[in-house]
């Protein structure tokens, strides 16, 4: 597969992300109100945000490998590690702030947070259905 293929998957997850919740959202507007709308669509882009960052720090992580492929010990720099769990601790900080100072409800910023699993299964059956995913094991 070539880098334009996984670069397609990675954009049809994003568009995925940001169109369930904004179905989420309207739906939350309807069912429950406009604090829940808010929290899907904080939880949302959150998600999004995410996901492209996790998606960055992959992408240079496997290039950094294959930087090094014939090299017997491979180096991390430590700034990969810290960007990495940095990442997560702003990520627990926003959602701490938004949770506390805003008072969203937890469900449903925890839902739009949680977006990225029915995306990435609406992707894998994209896949199969279209014959994208070939098995190689046969």
């Amino acid at each position: 597969m070539n880098e334009d293929l996984y670069l397609a998957i990675e954009r049809r997850i994003e568009f995925l992300i940001i169109g369930l919740g904004v179905f989420t959202a309207l739906g939350a507007l309807v069912g429950s109100g406009t604090m829940a709308c808010a929290g899907l669509a904080v939880g949302t882009t959150l998600c999004w945000l995410n996901f492209r960052w996790l998606r960055h720090k992959a992408t240079a992580l496997i290039r950094l490998g294959l930087a090094q492929s014939g090299v017997e010990t491979v180096r991390v720099p430590k700034r990969v590690y810290v960007g990495s769990f940095g990442r997560l601790g702003l990520l627990l900080v926003i959602v701490y702030v938004i949770l506390v100072w805003f008072r969203l409800p937890v469900i449903a910023v925890l839902c739009g947070l949680s977006l990225f699993i029915p995306a990435v299964v609406i992707e894998l059956l994209y896949e199969v259905m279209s014959g994208l995913h070939r098995s190689t094991l046969l």
